[in-house]
């Protein structure tokens, strides 16, 4: 290759090479060579080592130009469904073709059900998300592709090359362009059901690190060094990558719009946000912007580790208003629905806890400052109520549903039934984002194969870590869907409300502190709140208590929109109205 202006290397090949291998190899002080993927290749051989040429229109499955993105003008319209590739159908039960079980084109297959109850495609149709947010897809380095009948698993945060897709998604990984035109195919059949999808990238740190192509293409640029010259470790895998190098930033951005362009992708998250800095995070979502403002992205706002800049330069939660464009996971809303996530054992709003009401009402208002709140400020952080990424369950940890069998093993499973849909309500209801993970609104649960010798307790038999854990312990069972259908009904009726009524999607502070009013009920743990415009008013209650209680109502007549059980009663009531235990009520006004 030649040399050109500002370490640029140029060759021109004057023949057809759609198709062909190829690395690089960079010689250093005319004595050092490493030979690498070239970290900017968009397609790759078996397990990532070699970058391959691909004419990319020929990828392209037939339709592709005809499916258009989903309309989302606001991410506070965006209900966002978290799934894994493979999760989603290696279990039997997913009726999924054997030959597309955990693979990319489980995604595109309809009319799959089991015992009489629908699975995979059709069932993210029949829940009523808009977004499905899937785990890495790239290429990663854990799994090896060139065993794809070896029992493999991760999560996929153990990134190798950011702009090819995984192999062993795919029905070959030997051939380059299968894995894409699979993609393609997955991304075309959420389109076609008017369903997003959103990538998760994770540009914070790379798998290996001195034997990462980023290393090796330009040793010591790419991650960021401590004072004493050793890598710094602020992911808590090994190191860091330096987004405030200029050329990071850059591969960062072109390879977003790269994804974004090439798999007409609808938004991003970031894993371990928080170690990037606050410049790169402003700039990507110009360049997004640029392409299409409406594109979604959000991210962790914490580290692994402790990393190696300043933390008031970083995209921590805590510099929010800095990055005020840019979604953030709620973990204050989820601590306090369900209890500390890292103490097993802690019980939240829905399990028993009556001291952290006044978290919850922040996180009821989106986490943007409310003139009827004034306690609780550590949980007022958003810029915006398009900010709060609401949520109680996602891959990490345990599931909603383990957490309670845990920590509120005491109670009866119908009471922790009604806790888990509580939490589900006060997600749905509140201002933000809803985001929930596959499963959860048919109590997924994660069994744990014990070690040998191990004596089975009431937490060990739960999987809180399961990144690299068997099928057993992380596909989803379909099964549990029709073993749990009130629930399910429950979060469909919960999804339905919010994407009919404008006023739970106020994109604005000031919207919320204009429609939104905490009531009076003398107990702050009985939380009733009215979202109120020119168009209409709406009365919420939430109840964790174990017995009935009464509520006043507001001058006027109403009707229950939303029961306990999810289904709506249309005989009109005023005065007062009695809340079930454990339960959300949602009523509409219907006159004064």
């Amino acid at each position: 290759m030649e040399r050109h202006d500002r370490g640029v290397w140029y060759i021109e090949l004057l023949r057809d090479i759609d198709g062909d291998f190829y690395t690089f190899t960079y010689e250093f002080d005319n004595r050092v060579r490493y030979e690498t993927i070239d970290i900017y290749a968009k397609a790759c051989g078996v397990n990532g080592n070699r970058g391959a040429v691909i004419d990319m229109q020929s990828t392209n499955p037939a339709g592709w130009d005809k499916v258009k993105r989903p309309v989302c003008k606001s991410i506070c319209d965006a209900v966002i469904y978290e799934c894994h590739v493979r999760d989603f159908s290696a279990d039997y039960s997913s009726g999924v073709t054997d030959s597309n079980k955990g693979k990319f084109l489980a995604f595109t297959e309809t009319g799959t059900q089991f015992n009489g109850v629908t699975t995979c495609l059709d069932h993210i149709k029949e829940l009523g998300v808009t977004h499905v947010h899937l785990l890495p897809v790239f290429d990663y380095a854990t799994v090896d592709e060139s065993k794809p009948h070896k029992a493999q698993y991760n999560w996929g945060y153990d990134p190798k090359n950011y702009n090819c897709l995984e192999g062993s998604y795919s029905s070959d990984p030997t051939e380059p362009k299968r894995r894409i035109n699979e993609f393609k195919q997955l991304v075309m059949a959420l389109h076609k059901i008017g369903v997003g999808v959103i990538m998760d990238v994770v540009y914070n740190h790379t798998y290996h690190t001195e034997e990462s192509a980023f290393h090796k293409s330009f040793p010591y640029y790419y991650h960021r060094l401590k004072d004493d010259g050793k890598f710094s470790n602020g992911s808590g895998c090994g190191n860091e990558t330096a987004s405030n190098h200029l050329m990071m930033r850059r591969f960062m951005i072109n390879s977003l719009k790269f994804l974004a362009t090439e798999y007409k992708l609808d938004g991003f998250r970031f894993d371990l946000m928080g170690l990037h800095d606050i410049d790169t995070v402003n700039q990507i979502r110009d360049e997004l912007n640029c392409f299409d403002p409406t594109l979604l992205m959000y991210g962790e706002g914490w580290t692994g580790g402790e990393p190696a800049m300043p933390s008031d330069k970083l995209a921590y939660k805590f510099n929010s208003y800095s990055f005020g464009r840019v979604g953030l996971f709620n973990d204050n809303l989820r601590d306090a629905i369900k209890g500390g996530t890292f103490n097993i054992r802690d019980t939240g709003y829905i399990s028993g806890n009556r001291g952290v009401a006044s978290v919850l009402k922040r996180g009821i208002v989106g986490s943007v400052p409310h003139w009827q709140l004034n306690t609780a400020n550590e949980a007022c952080w958003a810029f915006e109520p398009t900010q709060a990424i609401n949520y109680c369950e996602a891959h990490d940890n345990n599931t909603l549903w383990d957490k309670l069998a845990i920590s509120a093993k005491d109670e009866s499973r119908e009471d922790r039934v009604k806790m888990d849909k509580l939490a589900a309500a006060i997600l749905m209801l509140s201002q933000g984002v809803p985001f929930i993970q596959l499963g959860q609104d048919f109590l997924r649960s994660k069994p744990r194969i014990l070690k040998d010798g191990e004596t089975p307790d009431d937490i060990n038999i739960f999987s809180h870590d399961s990144y690299n854990a068997p099928d057993y312990t992380n596909s989803v069972k379909w099964n549990e869907k029709a073993e749990n259908a009130d629930v399910f009904e429950y979060y469909k009726a919960l999804i339905r409300l919010r994407k009919s009524n404008p006023l739970l999607r106020l994109s604005k502070k000031e919207d919320v502190e204009r429609c939104l009013k905490f009531h009076d009920t003398g107990d702050e743990n009985l939380i009733v709140y009215t979202l109120t415009d020119e168009a209409g008013s709406m009365l919420i209650a939430f109840n964790p208590y174990k017995e009935h209680r009464t509520i006043c109502l507001p001058h006027g007549c109403y009707y229950v929109r939303l029961s306990e059980d999810g289904r709506m009663k249309r005989s009109a009531t005023s005065g007062s109205c009695v809340i079930p235990p454990i339960s959300a009520v949602v009523l509409k006004k219907i006159s004064d």
